[in-house]
């Protein structure tokens, strides 16, 4: 009888010392799952927040002097579904979405395919007579510059308007380029738009420059976004073909904040300041900000995916507190029981290299 309970005694401590070392290898094993995803995921992020503004030449002023830009779609899904006028296009390389207590949205944009190594600048030609109206063609010094298909950014001399149409002809011996609204015209409004509308009408001189449309919007970008509810980083991305919605990046990634890295002036590289997404004027900054943003700075958090069960009527307590970050990361809207899983923060800054490399 006493070897029998010396027995079981000594299976039940074996058995605890059992149980104790599996929590243990669990939680170590959590957190480099934690560790791997973070750095997988910020490797993801810098990799395409490197080449933002791939395309764009400081050679062409077109694109940073077109503070109102006029766009339109008739409803076609290549040029985003939506029938009328398009808002919220800006040419900035990146673009950061303050989401106030929940995660940012980082977009970033490109002025060719970034899937292409050799990314051209754009063709650039000027209207050599002011624009009729109602009318569907622009009488250019060289129509050799486009090609059917492409769409052209016509913007004033001064700089201010400009607007994007889809070329449906080119006309080299006229010197014509027709931006006829046809079915393969899904971005030119019928000419009566124009005048219904007050869209500008462009002088001579105005510049006409041409560039490969992307897949469901006339810019390539990439977006990238965390669905807090399946603590996922997505990523949106019309280079591809067709245009990928949403697609996984990583799983058990619960926030992301980021920040521009600004010079003090356009032709300077130093960043001067951190400026966050929210603050004043950067909502959704115009040429004269946007062309000073030459870095951005990611907070990411990663979560283990295993749960740590507290002790009988204690908190959980596998964290108590997250690391401290510049980001304003918060855990308002974490789940009521994110204090039992293990957690860890990357930090980078991303240099925006062909910014600072084309003085764009």
């Amino acid at each position: 009888m006493v070897g029998l309970v010396i027995g079981l005694l000594g299976t039940v401590i074996v058995a605890q010392a059992f149980t104790n070392n599996e929590a243990r290898k669990r939680a170590t094993t959590g957190t480099a799952d934690a560790q791997a995803n973070g750095g997988i995921a910020l490797y993801m992020l810098e990799r395409d927040a490197k080449a933002a503004g791939w395309g764009m030449t400081a050679t062409n002023t077109t694109y940073p002097g077109c503070t109102t830009i006029h766009a339109y779609c008739n409803g076609s899904a290549t040029c985003g579904g939506t029938n009328g006028p398009l808002g919220g296009i800006n040419f900035a390389p990146v673009l950061i979405t303050d989401g106030g207590s929940n995660p940012d949205t980082l977009t970033i944009q490109y002025f060719a395919d970034p899937n292409v190594a050799s990314g051209l600048p754009s063709g650039t030609t000027v209207l050599r007579r002011r624009m009729q109206s109602p009318s569907a063609e622009l009488d250019v010094a060289s129509a050799s510059a486009c090609m059917d298909g492409d769409l052209a950014l016509v913007a004033a001399p001064t700089g201010g308007n400009c607007t994007v149409m889809k070329i449906t002809e080119v006309q080299e011996q006229a010197a014509k380029l027709q931006h006829t609204a046809d079915a393969n015209g899904e971005y030119n409004p019928a000419p009566e738009f124009y005048t219904t509308n007050t869209w500008p009408v462009y002088e001579a001189n105005s510049t006409v420059s041409c560039f490969k449309p992307a897949n469901g919007g006339p810019i390539f970008r990439k977006v990238y976004s965390v669905n807090s509810a399946s603590r996922e980083l997505q990523r949106s991305d019309n280079s591809q073909n067709p245009a990928a919605v949403n697609e996984l990046v990583m799983t058990d990634v619960v926030d992301m904040q980021a920040q521009y890295g600004v010079s003090a002036a356009i032709s300077t590289d130093a960043i001067s300041a951190w400026v966050n997404p929210a603050d004043a004027g950067w909502t959704n900054p115009g040429p004269n900000d946007w062309r000073r943003i030459k870095a951005i700075r990611l907070a990411l958090v990663t979560r283990s995916g295993q749960y740590e069960r507290p002790a009988a009527g204690a908190n959980c307590s596998a964290t108590t507190s997250l690391a401290t970050s510049w980001g304003a990361i918060s855990t308002a809207n974490y789940p009521n029981d994110w204090g039992c899983y293990r957690y860890r923060v990357f930090e980078t800054v991303i240099p925006l290299r062909n910014v600072i490399w084309g003085h764009i």
